[in-house]
């Protein structure tokens, strides 16, 4: 009780908590090489030790009783005593309590070294968005402007609008003429050099000829064939509140040939009044263990969204990966809803994200979202929470 006490104090006085430990199969991934080198050699003396000391154990247990069933000669000589043979085991079990203390000071530095860099490497961190609240026009001029901008510096000298999608109230994501018409529009207004004409026969994804060639984006298209030739636009829209008067507008663009997004645009909007919404909207997603972070650090990744994953989550999280991580995320499947056609190749995939609704608080659309490998089992990230009614940015 005194202990527990005394512990309370330290942590009423401000002192941090110890991180909690973590296997010794673990703490070589947290080390620096010579630290690392420190570690294989005192962990090889420990098990030397605890050899050597269990070797003395069992002298001390298997020869006593021996010794006990018979004291006859052995070879000439007569049998140990048993005090010959308890000093004689009790003397290895020394010596292999010695080196497991010699080494014992550098375990535990280096497995409290380990622990720490686990514990700040996995902490809980935040990706937190809140677009602008603008009109639907609004939202189309600055997502344009924004989207040409970035187009321009990743060497785009052609781009196809194929159309847009919005999520509907039965939950299926629909084609929306009108509004790929006005994102095209407003485009061309602003640069019809690189706005490519739609082909005659219209958009749809063509699956590609061969492995590791594109898909077209149209049968009387050809595929482009290499990167940074030909980008594709499309946008995107989601009701947030129940009588579907808010929503959020996205605008995407990906590279034609490796089909990834590359770059995305967010706007907060009233879907029924001309005017901007007077309240805001924050999107917060919470990656309790900087799952993310340590997947940006570990290679290229491609995401794609599983099956049932909720589409506005999913949208959410395509945009939050390629604006605000090193997460790549797959276009064909949208490129697919948007234009038809298809089948989008699944080639490529390290994992997928899964957002599953959950209850939030008032004013809250709130998912669980877990990462799905390819031939591995699902691991929970986090919690993604849109929230809407704020007050507006002044």
């Amino acid at each position: 009780m005194s202990f527990l006490l005394a512990s309370l104090f330290i942590l009423a006085a401000g002192e941090p908590a110890p991180p909690p430990p973590i296997a010794d199969a673990e703490v070589i991934g947290y080390l620096k090489p010579v630290e690392a080198a420190e570690w294989h050699n005192a962990v090889r003396l420990n098990a030397e030790g605890e050899k050597r000391r269990g070797q003395g154990e069992s002298i001390m247990k298997t020869s006593l009783a021996a010794s006990a069933a018979s004291r006859v000669a052995q070879n000439g000589l007569l049998a140990e005593t048993p005090e010959q043979i308890r000093a004689r085991a009790q003397k290895i079990i020394d010596q292999g309590n010695l080196q497991i203390r010699q080494v014992a000071p550098s375990l535990a530095r280096l497995r409290a070294v380990a622990a720490a860099r686990a514990a700040e490497k996995t902490k809980p961190v935040q990706l937190v968005l809140r677009p602008p609240s603008v009109s639907v026009a609004d939202g189309v001029v600055q997502c344009v402007a924004r989207l040409r901008h970035q187009s321009a510096q990743l060497g785009f000298a052609q781009v196809h609008i194929i159309g847009a999608i919005s999520l509907s109230a039965a939950g299926s994501l629909d084609r929306q003429a009108a509004l790929g018409a006005q994102v095209r529009a407003v485009w061309a207004k602003a640069d019809d050099r690189s706005l490519a004409s739609p082909p005659p026969e219209g958009y749809a994804l063509v699956p590609a000829a061969a492995p590791g060639a594109a898909p077209a984006l149209s049968p009387g298209l050809s595929a482009a064939s290499a990167p940074r030739q030909v980008a594709v636009v499309w946008a995107e829209l989601y009701g947030l509140t129940a009588d579907g008067s808010q929503g959020l507008l996205f605008l995407r663009l990906a590279d034609a040939h490796s089909f990834r997004i590359l770059a995305s645009e967010a706007a907060f909007t009233d879907l029924r009044a001309g005017a901007a919404p007077v309240a805001a909207c924050e999107i917060v997603f919470r990656d309790e263990r900087s799952f993310v972070p340590r997947l940006t650090e570990s290679g290229d990744w491609l995401f794609g969204f599983a099956a049932g994953s909720h589409p506005l989550a999913s949208a959410v999280l395509a945009h939050l990966c390629v604006t605000q991580t090193g997460v790549s995320v797959a276009a064909a499947p949208y490129v697919q809803i948007v234009a038809g056609g298809g089948p989008a190749s699944a080639e490529g995939f390290g994992a997928k994200w899964r957002a599953t609704p959950r209850t939030g608080e008032p004013g809250e659309v709130a998912f669980e979202v877990a990462a799905i490998p390819t031939n591995g089992k699902p691991a929970e990230v986090g919690r993604l929470v849109v929230r809407v009614g704020l007050p507006a940015a002044k």
